[in-house]
């Protein structure tokens, strides 16, 4: 299964017998209409989030059971607003703000519980949504209304820093069927559960040493990279309220209700939509994000030195990592480009190894001992180093080489800055690996609400690029010399150490 976490509250429902209807100071109540108090039930909401050790509705994509411990700030509901429509008519009935809501304790499978004391609520059958962490209150008169005006909602940023004020987390009720809210003899019974997740994802970047020794096929030593920093590029800033899924088989959008579709993604041809899915294109070239869509859009960091790099925390036996929240961003397959999906930008200090020549007087080729000596620029060609253009013709074998031709020898190019020579590597975040290199497969590229994106560099395998330049075109399935160890799971980490992308 390509990503599996019900989106339905799982309800557990009963009833109490009643003498009249009563509200608490905290909970403020919306009705669309007067309810006679023998007309009512008393129930219990309790909410879930995942914490420390929820396992939760696992897939192929989580086959792991190591996992980490979650933040307080990252699993807290501070209020949650519930919305009641009637199923038969899909008509607005009631809105229930929860406040200083009792955190209870956690579940068998490590979910944190919070939960209320028992809220006098009409007698029905009812499609429920919540949402939790969130200052909006929606008053619209039907279901299809309200869906409408929740999915307009949106971050001002795109990468969330700070997240002290609570996550907003959404669950909605199944489109299936409606849950009976009735009296009944024990009031112990009347519990509706419903199990929250957040909208944002979450990233983890760490190194796993501060500089890595490149090797050539024999195994000697030809240059060090350092990485000192890295830029999370492509960061969506809209969103859908309530997760969106959808079964897709071509490039085109369906003709279909979004408001209906939602759940766990299907086995084929299953997709997490975002609100620009159907924009991302075979051409992604074509795309201008002209109504900034993307913050840190993949072309605006063609300027190193105006990009507000990241630094990596330093190296321990724990690895250290820098975190950042951020919103789904997910295409169909054929549109899993580096133009679309989220990636890592990662900047290094390059130091040759002893191992950079110059053109002699006599027309061959001499090593350059002094290292204070090494020129502003560098030629890099098949694990050497050289101090011109005409040292690298002469080691190519060529008269002449221009810079127009430099790739067709597999060669590059390296301006030193203030703090030595720089290169580049990038990173396209994978959601599901289908193991195939060859392959794009459903949902392998992508960031996805509610999961966790644990990656350490463990190793470097070649030389980065020169310069940070993306073509948008360029498939996410591609070498990119950095050997990462990723761990992906629903908020929570599974270990994948025998996996090197």
């Amino acid at each position: 299964m390509v990503y599996s976490n019900k989106i339905i509250c799982a309800l557990l429902v009963a009833g109490a017998a009643l003498c009249g209807c009563s509200q608490q100071d905290d909970i403020e109540m919306n009705d669309n209409k007067e309810v006679a108090a023998e007309d009512c039930a008393y129930v219990v909401f309790k909410l879930q989030t995942n914490a420390a050790t929820a396992i939760g509705t696992r897939s192929s994509a989580e086959d792991s059971y190591n996992y980490v411990q979650g933040t307080a700030e990252e699993y807290k509901v501070n209020n949650a607003r519930v919305y009641l429509f009637d199923a038969p008519t899909k008509l607005f009935a009631k809105s229930i703000l929860l406040t200083n809501l009792t955190r209870s304790g956690t579940d068998a499978n490590g979910n944190v519980i919070y939960e209320t004391e028992h809220i006098s609520v009409p007698q029905g059958t009812y499609d429920i949504f919540v949402v939790a962490n969130s200052d909006r209150q929606i008053k619209k008169a039907t279901e299809a209304e309200f869906l409408a005006d929740i999915d307009s909602t949106t971050y001002v940023r795109a990468q969330i820093e700070d997240i002290s004020n609570g996550i907003v987390m959404t669950n909605r009720a199944s489109e299936k069927a409606g849950t009976i809210i009735e009296n009944k003899p024990d009031q112990s019974d009347n519990v509706i559960t419903v199990s929250l997740e957040r909208v944002l994802a979450r990233i983890d970047i760490a190194k796993g040493a501060e500089s890595f020794q490149l090797t050539d096929a024999n195994g000697l030593q030809y240059a060090t990279v350092t990485l000192d920093g890295h830029y999370i590029v492509n960061l969506a800033k809209y969103y859908y309220s309530y997760r969106h899924t959808a079964v897709v088989t071509s490039m085109d959008e369906p003709n279909w209700n979004i408001n209906e579709h939602f759940g766990n993604v299907n086995d084929v041809n299953g997709y997490v939509i975002d609100p620009y899915f159907f924009k991302k294109t075979i051409d992604a070239s074509a795309f201008t994000n002209a109504d900034k869509y993307y913050e840190h859009f993949f072309g605006d960091y063609s300027n190193p030195n105006a990009v507000n790099w990241t630094s990596f925390k330093p190296v321990a036996a724990t690895p250290q990592y820098n975190t950042v929240y951020c919103l789904e961003n997910c295409s169909l397959a054929p549109a899993q480009k580096n133009g679309y999906s989220t990636g890592v930008i990662f900047k290094a200090k390059m130091e040759p190894n002893n191992n950079v020549y110059r053109l002699a007087s006599d027309g061959s080729l001499e090593l350059v001992t002094d290292k204070n000596s090494y020129p502003e620029v560098l030629y890099y060609y098949n694990y050497k180093f050289y101090n011109s253009a005409e040292a690298l013709a002469a080691a190519i074998g060529v008269s002449t080489v221009s810079e127009a031709n430099l790739s067709f020898y597999q060669a590059r190019k390296f301006e030193k800055g203030d703090d030595g020579y720089r290169c580049y590597y990038t990173y396209w975040i994978r959601h599901l690996d289908n193991y195939k290199a060859t392959s794009m497969g459903m949902m392998e590229f992508g960031i996805v609400r509610n999961n966790l994106y644990r990656m350490i560099i463990a190793n470097v395998s070649g030389l980065g690029y020169q310069e940070p330049y993306v073509n948008p075109d360029t498939p996410d399935e591609g070498e990119t010399y950095l050997k990462v160890v990723l761990n992906v799971k629903p908020w929570i980490v599974r270990d994948l150490t025998n996996i090197v992308l």
